[in-house]
């Protein structure tokens, strides 16, 4: 355990972000508890409101309020319920103007926690880790007890962690980092935002190499996926046009794109035809240097 919490608690130092990990295209939202009331007891913070919202879905999530009323919201990772997360680190920070908004009390839900030292500070960050990965959709990060004062529109949006920016990580170590995909944010007052990572279940366009399109969801597309809800019509892919491709040594062309033509093997020689075939070798006419000037001479 103590090999994992040093290897996930240095997150920019360890994690390995070349590959997508399974926690790739999660979210991270804030989400108010509504009708929970936090009991102070003077910053002692004894009370425990992760899973406090009792959300089942993203789209669940309440993300706004008005009026001066101390409320409970969750930091919570949404991810896909096509995906299979394995989440044991998320470093993130937030912003808000601490001139209106006042954070009362606040709670890490993991078993490990590493912030900042101006930490819950605007501009700050922290970062959180398990023992054991957490598998599910929906998973409590951390939870604050907030009010705004004067009643102003405000927001308190999750940002990036200040040094080591918002990634989710996994129970391997060194562990993979996968960028959160999208981070959310709760309005005092005015609207807040709640970006929910897309269902992959649900149709979009596919692109393949040929500029060719068709709406497949997003596990049955080969090709390039444009996301949940896009269409083929009009035909979004963009792709080079078709040209000759030549294989020298059979004399042989196609008329594909230049992608295609690199993935068999051949050398794309422009946006010309087939026909003739600019694969066939260029005759070579045997001759002495001299010979050739006499043929120059004759022409004058």
């Amino acid at each position: 355990m103590k090999k994992t919490l040093l290897a996930i608690g240095t997150l920019c130092l360890v994690g390995s972000p070349v590959l997508a990990g399974p926690n790739a295209n999660g979210s991270l939202i804030l989400a108010w508890a509504d009708g929970v009331v936090q009991c102070f007891d003077g910053g002692a913070g004894v009370e425990d409101y992760c899973g406090a919202t009792g959300i089942q879905n993203c789209t669940d999530a309440l993300v706004e309020t008005t009026g001066a009323d101390v409320i409970v919201l969750n930091v919570i990772a949404a991810f896909s319920p096509f995906s299979n997360p394995r989440l044991a680190g998320v470093a993130f920070g937030w912003s808000y103007d601490e001139e209106e908004v006042f954070l009362r009390d606040y709670g890490s839900c993991g078993d490990f926690e590493l912030p900042n030292n101006d930490w819950p500070a605007s501009g700050s960050g922290t970062a959180v880790t398990w023992s054991v990965a957490q598998m599910g959709q929906l998973t409590d990060v951390y939870w604050l007890a907030a009010y705004n004062y004067y009643g102003n529109p405000q927001l308190l949006a999750l940002e990036p962690h200040p040094s080591q920016g918002a990634v989710f990580a996994d129970d391997d170590v060194p562990s993979n980092l996968d960028p959160i995909g999208w981070l959310g944010a709760f309005g005092f007052d005015t609207t807040g935002s709640l970006p929910c990572p897309p269902d992959e279940n649900i149709p979009g366009a596919c692109c393949y190499l040929d500029c060719s399109c068709e709406v497949l969801p997003r596990a049955d597309c080969t090709g390039d996926w444009l996301g949940e809800g896009t269409s083929c019509d009009p035909n979004p892919c963009s792709c080079s046009p078709p040209g000759a491709c030549c294989f020298f040594e059979t004399q042989e062309c196609v008329f594909v794109t230049p992608d295609e033509c690199d993935a068999i093997g051949g050398v794309f020689l422009g946006e010309i035809p087939c026909d003739p075939n600019p694969c066939l070798p260029i005759p070579v006419l045997d001759q002495s240097w001299g010979e050739v000037k006499g043929h120059y001479r004759n022409d004058e």
